[in-house]
């Protein structure tokens, strides 16, 4: 199977309006997608799943029943299910989307018309504040949790060993530097505004000769397994 990059940036310009959606690719039946932010979207919330919100180019503003955020850049935040919440933007900006795509409403039984709101703030995250905490290659820490995945973080230097995952894909998403996705078909080279999705079962290893800093999108509970 053939492990295919997608450029973020390439797939943003196809679209002509605000506010409309282009699919990139699924990381199990999590669905992610491009859209552009200018103007205001309408007021709504979602009753059977979180969705998170990051920012490629611009800068939007997340407004909620818990209060408002303003994201730039490598800036991400979750809106909880049952949230009521609108994104707006003066300028052209480009964000990413992460949200269940296939029957959300059966997935967990867990809807929620109206989040609790007491003590409750939308939770922003900056990847480059992130990436200072980072100290060994191959130890990535978690950022945010959507639903029953986690984004992470990691430094990748020098070559992981091969292994695979049985259950579950896994998405790479390069912030800064430069890396290298080998795979028994070849090898892709990703840097930031890139993307690529690693297929359950195939065997995989992440590798880069200087310092890369690396997004990772995955279930909680990633299994893995030696090659």
């Amino acid at each position: 199977m053939v492990v295919e990059k997608v450029n973020i940036a390439q797939a943003a310009a196809r679209l002509s309006q605000p506010f409309h959606v282009a699919r990139l690719g699924y990381v199990d039946d999590f669905t992610v997608s491009v859209f552009i932010c200018q103007g205001t979207i309408p007021w709504h919330r979602h009753i059977d799943q979180d969705e998170l919100f990051l920012v490629q180019t611009g800068v939007i503003t997340l407004e909620s029943d818990w209060g408002n955020t303003r994201l730039r850049p490598d800036e991400m935040a979750v809106v909880p299910k049952g949230v009521a919440h609108r994104s707006s933007s003066f300028l052209w900006s480009t964000v990413l989307l992460f949200q269940p795509g296939v029957m959300s409403d059966r997935k967990n039984g867990d809807r929620r018309t109206v989040a609790p709101s007491e003590g409750r703030a939308l939770h922003k995250v900056s990847v480059a504040r992130a990436a200072q905490r980072l100290k060994k290659p191959f130890k990535p820490i978690d950022l945010l949790t959507v639903e029953d995945f986690v984004m992470r973080l990691s430094l990748i230097q020098g070559a992981f060993p091969w292994h695979y995952h049985t259950h579950q894909d896994e998405m790479f998403l390069p912030f800064e530097g430069q890396m290298t996705l080998e795979t028994k078909g070849g090898g892709l080279s990703l840097r930031a505004g890139d993307m690529a999705i690693v297929p359950k079962g195939v065997s995989h290893r992440p590798l880069a000769s200087e310092r890369a800093v690396v997004l990772l999108f995955e279930k909680k509970a990633l299994i893995s397994t030696g090659d």
